[in-house]
């Protein structure tokens, strides 16, 4: 009767331990963050990812270094981060109303990729919107 007790205790300790970490596999020994940078004549932007246990975290620096002052003036501009494999990004969006430079603050990303992997990701402003540039960002 102890044998069988003790084989079901461990049996479901394994079990747990197994479905505990199938979902941390995919990110277990990987940096613990990464950091892309890119520009343009009009644009510079710093994008970094951080790995917090199994939680995506990010926080991002966008500078315009333009004068296009409709842009400028715009209420706001959608970004979206993306890679070549069309993993799920991330985006949102920002005014540069009141300075030519927005930083996110550091933001928790459910539902994207940790984008360790890459040596380049795609920036792209106003998305959907009458205004569209890309930058490439590259990992530092």
């Amino acid at each position: 009767m102890k044998f069988k007790l003790l084989y079901l205790v461990i049996l479901v300790l394994i079990s747990g331990a197994t479905y505990t970490s199938a979902e941390n596999t995919n990110l277990f020994g990987r940096p613990k963050s990464v950091t892309f940078k890119g520009e343009n004549e009009n644009w510079y932007v710093v994008h970094h990812m951080y790995l917090v246990g199994t939680e995506i975290e990010y926080d991002t620096k966008i500078r315009y270094k333009g004068n296009n002052e409709k842009i400028k003036n715009l209420p706001y501009l959608h970004y979206i981060i993306t890679d070549k494999v069309g993993n799920p990004g991330l985006g949102g969006t920002f005014s540069l109303k009141e300075s030519n430079v927005f930083q996110s603050g550091r933001t928790e990303c459910s539902g994207c990729t940790y984008l360790d992997k890459n040596k380049e990701v795609t920036f792209i402003f106003g998305k959907w919107e009458e205004y569209e540039e890309i930058v490439i960002l590259k990992r530092e």
